[in-house]
């Protein structure tokens, strides 16, 4: 049914667009990565320029042929005048179908189009939202040639309805490590479908991470190593080969095999399966490396109504051995804990920011006004802030020594919610920006004893009654909003697009589970959700604790 849906939104979305050309059956990948919906089976074929098309026309058709990046997007190429010069690379813009419009100046030399954006797509195929309702205008000059209109300059990238943008374009995640080499981080990109696989590589072997990551993430690869022919090639066994220079070959080791496991981990989400690394055609000796997972443990940890702490099995909490007192007697409304279970971040009943050990110690860590719930880092460290004063965070040891985080939330006047990714690299938060809550993510740098935070990113510009967040996996932040006094839940991409669902009436606390998401009302209740439905788990609980990840 999902197949069919999608083949009928993409026929209308042809319909709207008039000659925007018909699907073809899609370009030929090996294999199917995440984050993969049904659209991907067609491919866009664009129509050319038509004969006596009045400049209007022609700069409608160029903006409808962005759609076909075959061959270089050589149909959009044959609405430009000879030795036109046009980069369809640079920029994606997206817009909105309803609202776009071309006006031709009184001589037909020049078209202007006004647009309103929906997001951008960079060079590197790093993806931004843009504020609601913002508007751009393109202008595009023509002249005669042949007797016939054609476009003599035009702004570079190219211009795609929202709803097309995902059938031309594939998302995939560009593969770095934290600085321990312990976690693999992933950088989401878009790149043309007919591309993917050389795009990510080039992108991983010569590129850099995005702007706003680069400096919370390490590559394997030597800046001086360049990617061979810039392309992945399938062998005959079907095994993608990917060409390095000589020089790889005076690499460690361990080098080699880091190299090889973002490979692998960032070809893996362009649908390719078994990766090789090549120098002159012969192999490099290279296996993945282990690293350590970022799920959270199947068991949900709470308090109940009855001030038990621990794993909730059933109908029966089981007790974290030798941290559930510590916890219980901090009589907490927030709870936090590492990966291990061996600490516990709490925001206590009194407002105050407390840790609790696997030893039974609790120390008082931090005692300002305001403070919002904590997270734990991959340090070890429980970061700390006060609503109304976001640029004040604190990243503080178990044990009570704190540090000031730099460059913390700049510009905003209010923090919601925050909370750190399980590997430990990223934080996002919901803020308050000219009274407009939005979504923030930054990477988490190190270097030495100082903690700063890198450039925001903004996931969403309007998160309006936005009042809880998680990250839900390594790529995916779920916000709980409240709209007209009606609970949703908002799952962002970070580095993509969202979607939206209802969440249980009354919802408080939004948490990860190992394969689901979980939500605790303003009644006690737990809820589960697996697919599109909620199932209720459990009654009386008063804390849905976070999860920084598991052991297991």
């Amino acid at each position: 049914m999902r197949r069919a849906l999608s083949l009928v939104t993409l026929m209308l979305v042809l319909a709207l667009t008039a000659c925007t050309g018909l699907p073809t059956s899609g370009y030929v990948n090996p294999g199917r990565g995440p984050q993969v919906d049904d659209t991907q089976a067609f491919a866009f074929v664009p129509d050319g320029p038509q004969d006596d098309a009045t400049p209007a026309e022609i700069v409608e058709g160029f903006l409808r042929a962005g759609s076909g990046p075959a061959d270089d997007w050589a149909t959009a190429k044959l609405f430009l005048a000879p030795g036109t010069q046009w980069d369809p690379r640079s920029r994606v813009t997206i817009d909105r179908l309803a609202d776009r419009r071309a006006t031709p100046s009184a001589d037909g030399t020049s078209v202007a189009v006004a647009l309103t954006t929906v997001a951008a797509v960079d060079a590197d195929g790093a993806y931004a939202p843009t504020a609601a309702g913002a508007a751009e205008t393109l202008s595009y000059t023509l002249a005669r040639v042949d007797d016939q209109w054609r476009i003599t300059s035009a702004p570079d990238g190219v211009v795609l309805y929202e709803e097309v943008f995902p059938t031309v374009y594939q998302s995939a995640s560009v593969a770095y490590f934290d600085p321990t080499y312990s976690f693999i981080v992933p950088d989401v990109r878009w790149f043309p479908r007919p591309l993917v696989a050389s795009r990510v590589a080039t992108a991983l072997v010569d590129g850099q991470p995005s702007a706003w990551l680069a400096g919370a993430v390490r590559s394997a690869f030597p800046d001086e190593l360049s990617l061979v022919g810039r392309s992945v090639t399938l062998s005959s066994d079907g095994i993608a080969q990917v060409q390095l220079p000589r020089a790889a070959l005076s690499l460690d080791r361990t080098t080699l095999d880091r190299m090889q496991t973002q490979l692998v981990r960032s070809l893996a989400t362009a649908g390719i399966n078994e990766v090789q690394m090549t120098v002159e055609g012969t192999p490099i000796a290279a296996s993945e490396v282990a690293v350590r997972v970022t799920r959270v443990d199947p068991s949900p940890a709470v308090l109940t109504t009855a001030g038990v702490f621990g794993a909730l099995a059933g109908d029966a909490v089981e007790p974290i051995d030798g941290l559930s007192d510590a916890v219980e007697s901090l009589n907490p409304v927030a709870v936090e804990l590492e990966a291990d279970r061996s600490l516990a971040a709490v925001r206590t009943q009194q407002g105050t920011v407390a840790s609790a050990l696997s030893d039974g110690r609790t120390f008082l860590l931090d005692d300002r006004a305001g403070l919002i719930a904590p997270s734990i880092d991959g340090q070890g460290e429980i970061w700390s802030v006060p609503a109304n004063a976001p640029t004040q965070v604190r990243a503080i040891t178990a044990e009570g020594v704190p540090r000031e985080v730099g460059n913390a939330w700049p510009d905003a006047s209010e923090i919601v919610s925050m909370q750190v990714s399980r590997d430990g690299t990223r934080i996002a938060a919901v803020v308050t920006v000219s009274g407009v809550r939005e979504v923030w993510v930054a990477g988490i740098e190190r270097e030495g004893t100082e903690v700063n935070l890198g450039p925001p990113h903004v996931l969403s510009f309007s998160q309006q009654g936005a009042f809880d967040l998680a990250w839900l996996d390594d790529t995916t932040l779920g916000v709980l909003v409240d709209v007209d006094g009606v609970d949703r839940l908002r799952e962002l991409n970070v580095g993509g697009r969202g979607t939206e669902a209802t969440a249980p009436d009354g919802a408080r606390t939004l948490a990860a589970g190992s394969t689901s998401v979980r939500v605790l009302d303003d009644q006690g209740r737990l809820y589960s959700r697996r697919g599109s439905s909620w199932t209720l788990v459990a009654s009386g609980i008063r804390v849905l604790a976070a999860q920084q990840g598991t052991t297991s």
